[in-house]
């Protein structure tokens, strides 16, 4: 499996200012910034997946969708929650803010797709079977475990300490990786606690969870704080902590 941790910045910089992850080339975890990526790989993307309606993660969809737009059947689809679905209907989709899409794809050819992702309940997706777990966050969120049958990986953003997830991980022995956020340094552990995010020590007690040792990812690091979490992730002496960069793929 090959995930590639999108850029969203065109002056290259080393921070994520907006969460969008290319699985094999077809499937996004997240649009936060697939909208604003090469167009030849926009056009090779044919399901996204989202795991909250926060911006970070959906700004680029409407973009998106108007990138890869070529009048047929085929549309991208995208799966999410029905939290989700409803709010981009309502917030994005909505003729103000963008076009409303899911009225011109029943009058036209079709610009999306929407599937409705259930709590614990896979779906094939792109030859892939994708688990949405909610995870513990300040809106309904959903971390992923994308599995192709012989390597799967898990996506745990953006969430405060959670349980639900590890379990699956623990449990699955095809997990051979996981991309892990760490929002805020340890001095604002009062904010992460409030905006439910993970600090580095929170992040070294969920990385435990696992329960064996695997590759991690560290991933959602908040750019006004990236120094200051890098060093105490750093401090954390964890053998198989990668810290993520933007345009990185990653095989496992």
């Amino acid at each position: 499996m090959e995930i590639t941790v999108l850029s969203s910045s065109v002056e290259g910089a080393a921070h994520q200012f907006a969460a969008s992850y290319v699985v094999n080339g077809t499937l996004v975890i997240d649009a936060g910034s697939i909208g604003f990526s090469e167009l030849d790989r926009q056009k090779g993307v044919r399901s996204v997946l989202i795991s909250h309606v926060h911006l970070d993660h959906v700004a680029s969809l409407p973009i998106f969708i108007d990138n890869v737009y070529q009048p047929g059947p085929q549309c991208p689809i995208v799966y999410a929650s029905e939290h989700v679905i409803e709010n981009l209907k309502l917030h994005f989709f909505n003729e103000v803010i963008w076009p409303d899409v899911i009225r011109l794809s029943r009058e036209e050819s079709p610009f999306i797709r929407f599937v409705t992702l259930t709590d614990g309940q896979s779906v094939q997706v792109d030859g892939m079977t994708v688990t949405p777990v909610a995870l513990n966050h300040i809106v309904p969120a959903f971390g992923f475990i994308v599995d192709d049958g012989t390597s799967a990986v898990a996506f745990i953003s953006d969430t405060a300490p959670t349980d639900a997830i590890w379990e699956k991980v623990r449990d699955n022995p095809r997990v051979k990786a996981v991309f892990l956020e760490a929002a805020f340094p340890n001095s604002m552990g009062w904010l992460a606690e409030k905006a439910t995010h993970l600090t580095p020590s929170l992040f070294r007690e969920e990385y435990a969870k696992a329960g064996r040792p695997l590759p991690v990812v560290a991933v959602h690091i908040k750019p006004a704080f990236y120094n200051a979490v890098i060093s105490e992730l750093q401090r954390l002496n964890l053998e198989h902590l990668t810290i993520s960069k933007p345009n990185q793929t990653y095989s496992f």
